[in-house]
């Protein structure tokens, strides 16, 4: 994301109120973000946001709500209380060059901005997009989906382990949210790169289980010295969050590792998913935790 904070209609503000409003803009993203996004100056009156391991569709509604966080409430610079509002743009750096992609954000930023700002621009089609299409075709679009829904209940009835949880199953496999990973209090993140050998051993775990990788989180505990033991990982913390150096929510799945490297431990992440077939047809020993809140 790169976010710009759009100029005030009546151009009252001054120079020198860039930097705390900058700064404040900035303190409330990062209040609504996860440890593991970065929050940095851009440019005069720019933050570039960099949201790892999502696609277009997952960071919309994060930009939706950076955007409102920002417009709904005045920030309070000094003894004002300044009515702000920032345009977001939205671009995937996926397989792309740094140039291109700071680019590209840069031409939907100001596309925004000159369209009326307090706006989300992407240069793709996001799902959240709405389309208008003749009542008849949406009529028969919505018969299409309830009976391809339909279908998939009468097979997760007949073919799943536990079809009395079929409901359960469907709503697990269309969830969309997100695991985060816990990750120990002293763990600042790193862009050191973990030893082969730990990274052998998550893909073995994950290769086994046949999940598929949806990104890998590394921080890093500094130790001050040889002697220092407060900034190990404590191995029973470790066993009571990740058993077995596994986490798992309903499909999503996370493998932990940690090694002892050259000023301290590095501790990685790796955030999977279980296919929807194999969460289906796997032993369902769990399935009634989900039906818990109908006591």
């Amino acid at each position: 994301m790169l976010a710009g904070i759009d100029s005030p209609r009546n151009g009252t503000r001054e120079p020198a109120q860039t930097d705390p409003v900058l700064s404040e803009v900035a303190k409330r993203f990062s209040s609504l973000l996860r440890t593991y996004d970065h929050v940095g100056r851009y440019g005069t009156n720019q933050l570039l946001v960099v949201i790892p391991g999502c696609t277009l569709n997952d960071v919309l509604p994060v930009a939706e709500k950076l955007r409102q966080a920002v417009a709904q409430t005045p920030l309070k610079i000094g003894d004002e209380a300044l009515p702000i509002t920032v345009s977001i743009a939205l671009a995937d750096g996926k397989a792309r060059g740094e140039e291109e992609l700071l680019r590209e954000a840069s031409s939907l930023l100001y596309r925004a901005q000159t369209e009326g700002g307090n706006r989300v621009e992407s240069g793709k089609k996001l799902a959240g997009t709405v389309t208008r299409a003749p009542a008849r075709r949406k009529t028969h679009l919505s018969l299409i989906v309830a009976g391809v829904l339909l279908a998939g209940l009468v097979v997760l009835y007949f073919v799943a382990p536990s079809s009395l949880c079929a409901p359960f199953l469907l709503h697990d496999g269309l969830s969309a949210s997100e695991l985060p990973p816990p990750l120990p209090s002293d763990c600042a993140p790193t862009n050191e790169r973990p030893s082969d050998a730990a990274m052998q051993s998550l893909e073995s775990q994950r290769l086994a289980r046949g999940l598929q990788l949806e990104g890998t989180v590394t921080c890093k505990i500094t130790s001050s010295g040889p002697k220092d033991h407060s900034t190990q990982i404590d191995q029973q913390w470790l066993d009571s969050i990740y058993v077995n150096g596994t986490m798992q929510y309903k499909r999503h799945v996370l493998l932990a590792a940690h090694e002892n490297v050259k000023g301290g431990t590095i501790f990685t992440v790796e955030q999977c998913v279980m296919p929807l077939w194999t969460y289906i047809t796997q032993p369902q020993d769990r399935c009634w935790e989900a039906a818990e809140f109908w006591k």
